[in-house]
């Protein structure tokens, strides 16, 4: 499909548009707690740094990033930045319900209404911050909800997508 060179322009704008987003609400929330979170005007940030998981090593990956979530009184921000995986590959990534130290890491994925078939297991229901390389490996992944995560969101696991029961890497949100 051709592209315009406006409409390239405006899609390239886009990680720069949800940088500025958690810039500014990272900065406007107020002093932060010696945890990392900051909880003025209802606003709490966390974040995490990437780990490669056995399933992760065990493929000859060596995944490096972090990720920021951003809960507001009515949505919730999530920003992450990765490398050391596959080049001009799409991962997914889901925040989970538990920490990287369960088993298995991060647990299931967090739902904000909980349930089981497609009415629950969706990209609007769960966070799934979206991962596409570039042809270095590397990822800007953003995901936006209107609706404020509840602190059982505690981690951000990134699958492998040939076969997403393997976990490459995880990150806790503190």
């Amino acid at each position: 499909m051709n592209r315009s060179p406006l409409h390239t322009s405006r899609m390239r704008r886009w990680p720069l548009l949800w940088a500025a987003v958690a810039l500014i609400v990272a900065f406007s929330a107020g002093p932060v707690t010696a945890s990392g979170r900051s909880h003025d005007r209802g606003v709490e940030t966390t974040r995490g740094t990437f780990v490669t998981l056995p399933g992760g090593t065990d493929l000859d990956f060596v995944i490096e990033g972090r990720v920021m979530m951003t809960r507001l009184p009515h949505h919730t921000l999530v920003h992450v930045r990765v490398r050391g995986l596959d080049p001009k590959t799409t991962y997914p990534a889901h925040v989970h319900n538990a920490p990287c130290s369960a088993d298995p890491p991060g647990g299931s994925h967090y739902q904000h209404k909980a349930g089981e078939g497609p009415r629950f297991v969706n990209a609007v229901n769960e966070i799934w911050p979206e991962l596409t390389t570039n042809g270095a490996g590397r990822s800007h992944g953003h995901a936006a909800h209107g609706y404020r995560a509840r602190p059982d969101a505690m981690s951000v696991v990134i699958h492998y997508p040939p076969d997403t029961s393997i976990r490459l890497a995880c990150a806790d949100l503190t």
